[in-house]
């Protein structure tokens, strides 16, 4: 090889080094290295915490035998005094006492006793508003249960932008005093430590105004947690010995449904909040919080991995440099996960490695598609589905094109003809295809002009998405005023088609939003450019859904809220339809709501009353309501379908646990 393809090769690879090094200064890969981080919670499985702390939890055995919640507080009072006298290092509240007990302020005052009399209790704070980075606004605890001796902190976490809660905020500063967490006061309450100590211990490993801490959670054995949960009422009964909890932190906190609430970690989407706290005050005590290392290390790792690969790789055969690189990336995982497994050191594993292999396939394929071929590729893959105006866009920056498959969040769009079998045999087979190309050609002019992109064709049905390939704000947006102008289009549709003696027709159409895969899926010689998940899932679900309650447009609660008020809508039913076990709430698109007339809002205003009413289980109110409806418009068939739910609810009650969810059982 020649001098001059060698330090061809050195610029090739110190610029894309020097390209690697920016990328990561401005933390563009942080998304990435979180991932990794993930993954390497997964390869080190579960890590024993500490015993000395235990959860106590408001549970459903609870409430089915202590009553509904919020409970009179002076039998919170109880637990404390039965904690306090079993020597409860500190007893913790995760559950937040806001607003005062106004038909029992001496439950109030009791409660307020026993917290000042046992010394070592905890309760939670929330901040309500946060400006210029500091809290603005924090709801405290009543001033009945503020009394000496009795410790607050804020319970508020702080989820990344993707969702995931990796760090904790352990104090902050307000109005020039010290805000501690939740965790930071049961600590020191547990060590009998003053804040201020606490804080100078953890200086050395809190980052930012906030203090923060980078989590080093537990993990999980299945769907079990390592850390002891009790249920309240067995504590509070005797069923359980309050020997349990000598000399342990207790955290109090409630699992019921209703009061649960939980968050997104690394490994687990649904992990318990209270058990945030629990991990918290587990790594202060064990002083096991995860470090990360100095970023000049990873900047010089950079450089090493970026400009020794590319050197390599010139020097080298094709299938020797992909096996070293291949040996590099595996082997520099493998130091990272010993790290994080033994010295709960954090090291950098995604920059670094693709600095080397950003070098090695650049330098490997550096024969790159001309400009004009990539616009040919373009128009000959997407012509056929999106619309001109997409087109224009990835022409002018084909980077915003991301083939092979793509997580983002979307929104998709089913239609169908309704009763197309009986369309079809009222119809010749040359009637029949002229009158469908006629449908499918205004509805799909109709998507594309809204920057839809047409996905298939299944049949007489349509399948659409927004918000790929390239990013669209208001995609669900978007969505909903192709539907709607789709439905008024419909009659024109319906006109022609009497004009010609054609059978009249109809559709359904259904729209979610939410994440799906979006990308290029096939064989390596015949593929689509399509979308697939639950998302996709749903929106077919509700397309169907609408012959159940004769709807033409049903939308899900997720289109719903990213819409909000620009778009008129009525809730249809707490659903869970097939193939799913959360139920979700969907709603009848209705239309613009700056085009919505007088009668309209006042029949929308009666069925959401009447829906209100059903769910109270007040059947002949709701009836009343519904009937309203009816008396506007005489065929609205949602109403005639609650109004005979009514009368069976009336005949035979729903079950004590009814929770107005209506099960789909068919698609």
């Amino acid at each position: 090889m020649t001098v001059k393809r060698l330090s061809k090769d050195t610029m090739w690879a110190g610029s894309l080094t020097v390209l690697v090094l920016l990328f990561y200064y401005f933390q563009l890969f942080q998304r990435l290295e979180n991932a990794s981080v993930d993954l390497r919670f997964t390869f080190r499985g579960i890590r024993a915490p500490r015993s000395d702390i235990a959860l106590i939890t408001i549970d459903d055995k609870s409430l089915k035998e202590l009553g509904l919640y919020p409970w009179p507080r002076n039998r919170h009072a109880k637990l404390v005094n039965k904690l306090t006298r079993a020597g409860a290092r500190a007893v913790v509240f995760d559950v937040m006492f806001l607003e005062e007990d106004t038909a029992r302020p001496d439950s109030d005052l009791a409660f307020g006793r026993a917290l000042a009399e046992s010394g070592r209790t905890v309760l939670g704070s929330l901040i309500q508003e946060i400006s210029g980075g500091q809290p603005k606004v924090i709801s405290e605890p009543i001033r009945a249960l503020r009394q000496k001796g009795v410790s607050t902190g804020f319970v508020n976490v702080f989820p990344e932008k993707d969702g995931m809660v990796r760090t904790a905020a352990l104090w902050t500063d307000h109005n020039g005093s010290t805000l501690p967490s939740l965790d930071l006061s049961a600590l020191a309450v547990a060590r009998g430590m003053p804040l201020e100590e606490q804080q100078q211990e953890l200086a050395t490993v809190t980052v930012g105004n906030w203090n923060e801490v980078t989590i080093n959670y537990t993990g999980w054995r299945g769907s079990n947690s390592p850390f002891p949960y009790y249920s309240y009422a067995d504590v509070l009964t005797g069923r359980k010995p309050t020997s349990l909890f000598k000399d342990k932190i207790v955290i109090i906190c409630g699992t019921a449904t209703g009061l649960f609430d939980t968050q997104a970690v690394p490994n687990l989407r649904n992990f318990p909040g209270p058990e945030i706290h629990a991990n918290v005050i587990d790594n202060v005590l064990s002083n096991s919080f995860l470090r990360q290392v100095p970023g000049y290390w990873t900047f010089l790792l950079i450089l090493v991995l970026g400009l020794s690969g590319g050197r390599l790789i010139a020097r080298s055969r094709a299938w020797r440099g992909a096996t070293m690189a291949i040996t590099w990336v595996v082997v520099y995982f493998i130091a990272c996960q010993v790290f994080f497994n033994r010295a709960n050191l954090v090291m950098d594993y995604v920059a670094p490695t693709l600095a080397l292999l950003t070098v090695y396939l650049a330098m490997s394929f550096r024969r790159l598609l001309s400009e004009e071929f990539e616009k040919r590729r373009i128009k000959s893959t997407f012509g056929q589905y999106l619309s001109p105006k997409v087109i224009d866009i990835l022409i002018r920056d084909p980077s915003r094109l991301k083939l092979g498959g793509e997580e983002r969040e979307m929104t998709i769009f089913f239609s169908d003809i309704a009763g197309f079998t009986t369309l079809a045999e009222r119809m010749t087979p040359q009637e029949l295809v002229t009158a469908l190309n006629e449908y499918l050609t205004v509805m799909t002019d109709i998507i594309l002009k809204h920057d839809g992109v047409l996905d298939k064709y299944i049949g007489d049905a349509i399948m659409a998405f927004w918000n790929a390939p390239v990013d669209q704000p208001r995609h669900a947006a978007l969505a909903c005023l192709a539907a709607v102008e789709q439905r008024a289009a419909l009659e024109l549709v319906r006109k022609q088609f009497a004009d010609k003696n054609w059978p009249p027709i109809d559709c359904r159409m259904g729209l979610n939003t939410g994440r799906a895969i979006i990308g290029n899926m096939g064989s390596h010689t015949r593929f689509d450019y399509t979308v697939m998940g639950d998302t996709v899932n749903l929106a077919s679900r509700l397309e169907s859904a609408n012959k159940m309650f004769g709807t033409r447009a049903m939308i899900s609660e997720f289109t719903q809220k990213i819409v909000g008020d620009e778009f008129a809508v009525r809730e249809l039913d707490f659903l869970r339809v097939k193939g799913k076990t959360q139920p979700i709430r969907v709603y009848e698109l209705v239309s613009e709501t700056a085009k919505l007339t007088p009668d309209v809002v006042g029949a929308l205003r009666d069925f959401r009353e009447g829906l209100a009413f059903y769910r109270d289980r007040a059947f002949v109110k709701a009836q009343g309501k519904f009937n309203a409806v009816l008396g506007a418009y005489a065929e609205d068939h949602p109403s005639k379908i609650y109004i005979k739910r009514c009368e069976e609810f009336l005949h035979v009650p729903p079950p004590k646990d009814w929770d107005g969810v209506y099960v789909m059982t068919s698609k």
